[in-house]
């Protein structure tokens, strides 16, 4: 049975772009796509950190995001330990990782998915599962930058995946990076299938993706959570309600503010007024909203 509200922890790190990937004019080009020493130790500090804090409260989280970027290579292993310590599921962006390319240096943007073994004091699984979660398109700033890497140019690892997870308690949720955000052929994938859509990004334009949100909020007709870094802020979470003044659940402005937050979405009522079970406190359904897509193929696995 699913729960009535969805928890969800919401972690802003103060990570810097501008630090953690910096061309060092060697020509060493893994240098150039791998967390700085710095920014690294920065990194798992604050994570460490706004995981204790999350451990903290009387309502634990059941979901915990962190920004696109975020998770430092190699520190996999202790958001693993995280998870099943928190009895939570752990959504995380993670540095870069390399590739092997017969013409030219690839590298992948991924995000991992920590399902572990017991859920709020609920065994569901023998053990620990990890999924991962490909990037499909890189926005152009950023697959400028790996072009333009001093000795050879770094080509970026198209994920074309699309990602649905279900869970009996938390619902059907979805897992985009960033500037997927905007893929139209996701959107429509996403239609009539989930109640949670999690953005994980590393995005200056802030505004609009708060539009976004609001939008795709109400078209898909679900929770829309955007995790962005704390150098820009602008993480938010929506939901579909009916009065305008409930619709903004969480938003968090402003520059070089890390910070965890939890965050209470609906779930029961809404997976219910999805399946057409009317309820007042919400938006009326948009049009064609439960109209099956027949080009739309589906392959399930269980974790």
């Amino acid at each position: 049975m699913l729960n009535e509200r969805l928890h969800i922890g919401v972690i802003q790190t103060s990570l810097n772009a501008n630090t953690a990937w910096v061309d060092d004019k060697s020509g060493n080009w893994k240098n150039c796509v791998h967390m700085s020493e710095i920014e690294e130790r920065r990194a798992k500090k604050e994570i460490r950190h706004f995981f204790a804090s999350l451990r903290g409260l009387d309502h634990r989280p059941d979901i915990i995001l962190l920004p696109e970027l975020s998770v430092p290579l190699g520190f996999e292993p202790q958001l693993k330990r995280a998870a099943e310590k928190l009895e939570a599921i752990v959504i995380a962006g993670l540095d870069y990782r390399i590739e092997t390319g017969e013409l030219q240096p690839t590298v992948s943007n991924e995000a991992v998915v920590i399902v572990p073994r017991r859920l709020r004091g609920r065994q569901i699984a023998r053990r620990t599962e990890v999924r991962r979660v490909g990037k499909t398109y890189p926005a152009p700033s950023e697959e400028k930058k790996l072009k333009s890497i001093t000795g050879t140019g770094v080509a970026f690892l198209v994920h074309p995946t699309v990602w649905i997870f279900e869970s009996p308690d938390l619902g059907k949720f979805a897992v985009a990076i960033c500037y997927d955000f905007m893929d139209l052929d996701r959107i429509v994938m996403y239609r009539n299938k989930i109640q949670t859509l999690f953005i994980l990004a590393y995005n200056r334009d802030t505004t609009s993706f708060d539009h976004l949100a609001e939008a795709l909020s109400r078209m898909l007709f679900c929770n829309v959570v955007v995790c962005n870094c704390g150098q820009f802020g602008g993480s938010l979470a929506v939901s579909p309600f009916r009065e305008p003044f409930r619709r903004s659940i969480y938003r968090h402005v402003g520059q070089r503010l890390p910070h965890a937050q939890l965050v209470a979405l609906p779930l029961a009522a809404l997976a219910a007024h999805q399946a057409g079970s009317t309820n007042k406190d919400f938006k009326s359904l948009p049009p064609g909203f439960g109209v099956f897509s027949p080009s739309l193929t589906t392959k399930t696995e269980a974790i």
